[in-house]
Parts: structure tokens; C-alpha cells; sequence
């Protein structure tokens, strides 16, 4: 008998990521979606699906990143974060928030927060972690170079 032609037609895996996610959102099914995805890319996910929640999550366990489904109530969510960046550990907590198309314009409310995407639905689970990769660790290394003294000089960089 002939063995049969090795072909691989897995794609090729990504480099896994590490960090700690809360992820925030009120349904249970896009709650465990969002984590799912961040989990399969190595990130270790904190879900909650309410503000208290999350309150608890972040005062028990340093978290690096904060996504957040805004739903039905978007100045609520900008609150939110504005609250958790006002706990002393977490000043400097990237968030992503995730909003529907009746946010539109979200992005220049949350111009004044710094360090804060937005992402609108449906979200495709590429740009998601695009979006986590950047968020989480740009922060960190210009912090970095501030606390240095230097500047990034990685190709591809621009001074503005």
C-alpha cells in the first residue's frame, strides 16, 4: 500500500501572548466569546459581567488590559473606566471598549481618556487581538524609554 501524501493543513499558530484581560460585558455568551477568543491566543482572562464585578476583579488580582462590551450604555462604561484608572495600581490600564453602531463618535469621547480603542460590531477575532497586542504593550514600552530617558528607535517608528 501507497502511505498517503503528508500534507498539513493546519495554519500556522501564532506566538502565544501572556497577560491578564478582564474582560467585561453583561451577556454571558459574548462574555465567554471575548474570553475565548483572548484565551485561545494565551492571554488569562478575568470575567466579569458587571461593574461591581469588575471593581472586585481588578482590586484582587493586577490586571493588564481592560475589555469591555459597552452595550446600552456607553457614558456609563467611560465612568467606569475613569473609576477603575483612579485605583492607584491600575492608573495606566489600557482599555478596549466594543460598541454597537448607535456609538458611533465613541472614539472622540474617549480622546480625553487616553489609552482607550474602540472597537464596533461585529468584531473579527484578528483585529480584536491586533487591537490587545497594541493596547498592552505600547503602553509598557514607551514607559519604558520615559523612564530611560531614550527613545524607541525600532524601524518603522515616526516622531510627532
Amino acid at each position: 500500500m501507497a502511505s498517503p501524501p503528508s500534507h498539513s493543513f493546519h495554519q500556522p499558530s501564532r506566538s502565544r501572548q501572556t497577560g491578564r484581560v478582564l474582560v467585561l460585558d453583561s451577556s454571558p455568551i459574548s462574555l465567554i466569546a471575548l474570553a475565548g477568543v483572548l484565551d485561545a491566543a494565551g492571554f488569562e482572562c478575568t470575567c466579569a459581567r458587571t461593574a461591581e464585578a469588575a471593581h472586585k476583579a481588578i482590586t484582587s488580582e493586577p490586571q493588564d488590559l481592560l475589555v469591555a462590551d459597552v452595550g446600552d450604555d456607553a457614558p456609563a462604561m467611560l465612568n467606569l473606566v475613569t473609576e477603575l484608572r483612579g485605583i492607584t495600581e491600575t492608573q495606566d490600564l489600557p482599555a478596549i471598549l466594543i460598541a454597537g453602531n448607535e456609538w458611533a463618535g465613541l472614539e472622540k469621547k474617549t480622546e480625553p481618556l487616553g489609552g482607550v480603542h474602540c472597537l464596533f460590531k461585529p468584531i473579527d477575532p484578528t483585529s480584536l487581538l491586533a487591537i490587545v497586542e497594541q493596547a498592552m504593550w505600547m503602553p509598557h514600552l514607551v514607559q519604558t524609554h520615559r523612564r530611560r530617558g531614550s527613545r524607541p528607535t525600532h524601524s518603522g517608528w515616526i516622531t510627532l
